[in-house]
């Protein structure tokens, strides 16, 4: 270790350039700053930059997040960049259940008027199209049923008007043949809603029970696709073998102290999911209510722009936690409170059955999915995985997080083991890395349960590439701030330890051997 002094120094301006960078903005920096220095982005490798310059100019969309490391400590002045043409955003559920709708909605920058916007499944069948307006950006919602499960790669393409393809971008789905579910409708009398809704969950092959009350103490029960099975009073045994209750408002609130212990003891402890039907008088209530409303004294609700239109209580959820939202198309439809390992739900929507008289069945049957699936009973898996990276590419890093009782889990892909950081707080919860070789279906295993597998999908460079760029500007944006002009940039000193120069000990050397000599002589 040589001896060392701190120094205020300055290394100067430099200039970083990444994807989508505008050539404009390169030649103004040149022009300002002669022998600028400039270097082509390249995830992953190390920045040689700011080795000479600690003032950096970032144009483009920006680095990649997994790299901001190189530009810490260091002057950032990020100006962007424009818009890319081409699907700026999709959206799309990875995971659906068979029967239910798959939807698509995405956001095309630029597009070309009298192009066309299509779904196709895996077999390169049309689904369903939008054409394109000539406006700076479309927004396109497309949907359809899927008819078998599996795992499947679905498209959304763009097609100019002689119907050749001009771009392709694959959608991932992964679609669940669930296990019928076993149903409980409870009705104070019968209604038109209670009708369409049991037809919609027997059309769908749940088994389902309908209890309607005609007198006291007297019932009608009906069945869809299972054998006869009364239930007069609420017990913990009775509900056990119930996914999901449905019962109205009046009935739930006049549900007896046993019963409603019961049914309580069933959603805490066996992960009952109960819907509760409401009317009029149900939002003015304080006896047994499960969630909180505001009014808001507007009686209509509108979906996918002014094409689905619904009537509803002129009331809304009031959203404060534990309270959790049911969305669609970023409106409140639904609201459920997490009661143990079930949940307890209700909607502000009424007469949705409007939709199939109005021969809209997809949506009708796309919106109560949508709710239901929310609140049914879980079953319960070994292994539960999320994907914290949005578009994983081959050779980059993915980000995956598990949540598992398992004490020591054991992960694997591609038989090669993957190392797992445990949750400081939550000892369940485990987080790791992995670097996908191949574009497509990629897996994950945990120890030797195939029911635990991870499926999911590795996209190449060139798909997604508007999404990602729009995401990795955004990253850099919440990082660096956006920067307004080249003057903004500011060169920053850096505190460095700079060695001694070897001369000064020399000279302190002299001085002392020189006193050493001449102290004698003076003592004499």
């Amino acid at each position: 270790m040589k001896p060392a002094l701190p120094k205020e120094q300055a290394k100067g301006r430099g200039v970083v350039l990444t994807e989508g960078f505008r050539l404009t903005q390169l030649d103004s920096l040149k022009s300002k700053y002669k022998r600028i220095p400039v270097e082509q982005y390249i995830p992953g490798k190390v920045l040689m930059v700011t080795d000479e310059a600690d003032s950096l100019f970032l144009l483009g969309s920006g680095v990649q997040p997994f790299d901001f490391w190189q530009l810490q400590g260091e002057s950032i002045t990020f100006l962007g960049a424009d818009e890319t043409k081409g699907w700026s955003e999709i959206q799309h559920d990875s995971h659906i259940n068979l029967g239910d709708g798959f939807q698509v909605m995405a956001k095309y920058v630029q597009p070309k008027k009298n192009h066309w916007a299509v779904l196709l499944d895996n077999g390169g069948n049309s689904l369903d199209s939008v054409l394109f307006e000539d406006d700076p950006y479309t927004e396109v919602t497309l949907g359809t049923r899927p008819k078998a499960g599996g795992r499947f790669e679905y498209a959304l393409v763009e097609k100019d008007s002689s119907g050749a393809m001009v771009s392709v971008e694959p959608l991932p789905v992964e679609i669940e043949e669930r296990e019928p579910l076993k149903v409980l409708i409870v009705n104070d009398f019968p209604t038109f809603e209670t009708k369409y809704l049991k037809n919609y969950l027997a059309e769908m092959g749940h088994q389902v029970s309908v209890r309607s009350q005609l007198t006291k103490n007297k019932y009608k029960f009906e069945y869809f696709n299972g054998a006869a099975n009364p239930i007069y009073q609420f017990t913990q045994k009775a509900l056990e073998e119930l996914d999901l209750l449905i019962i109205d408002a009046d009935s739930y609130d006049n549900l007896n102290n046993s019963s409603r212990s019961a049914l309580e003891k069933s959603i805490k402890d066996d992960g009952l999911g109960v819907f509760v039907q409401p009317n009029a008088s149900f939002f003015k209530r304080s006896k047994n209510a499960f969630l909180e409303f505001v009014p808001d004294y507007s009686e209509k609700v509108s979906f996918d722009g002014p094409s689905h239109a619904l009537e509803k209580y002129p009331y809304a959820f009031q959203g404060s936690f534990p309270a959790q939202s049911i969305l669609m198309d970023s409106v409140s439809i639904a609201s459920y409170l997490v009661k143990g390992k079930g949940k307890i739900a209700t909607t502000v929507l009424k007469n949705s059955y409007q939709l199939i008289l109005e021969g809209d069945q997809e949506y009708y049957a796309f919106l109560w999915s949508k709710i239901l699936n929310g609140i049914v009973r879980k079953s319960e898996m070994p292994a539960e995985w999320e994907s914290i990276t949005e578009i994983p590419k081959p050779d980059k890093p993915f980000h995956f997080k598990l949540r598992t009782g398992l004490p020591t889990p054991y992960v694997k892909s591609d038989e090669a083991a993957i190392s797992l950081i445990q949750n400081l707080e939550i000892s369940t919860v485990w987080q790791g890395t992995t670097y996908p070789r191949n574009p497509g279906w990629n897996q994950l295993q945990i120890q030797k349960d195939s029911a635990a597998d991870f499926h999911y999908y590795v996209y190449d460079d060139f798909q997604r590439k508007t999404v990602s760029e729009k995401q990795t500007r955004e990253a850099n944006l919440r990082e660096f701030g956006m920067g307004k002009s080249v003057e903004e940039s500011k060169i920053t000193s850096t505190q460095t330890l700079e060695p001694i120069p070897p001369t000064w000990f020399f000279v302190l050397f002299l001085l002392c051997m020189g006193w050493l000599w001449l102290e004698p002589k003076l003592s004499a």
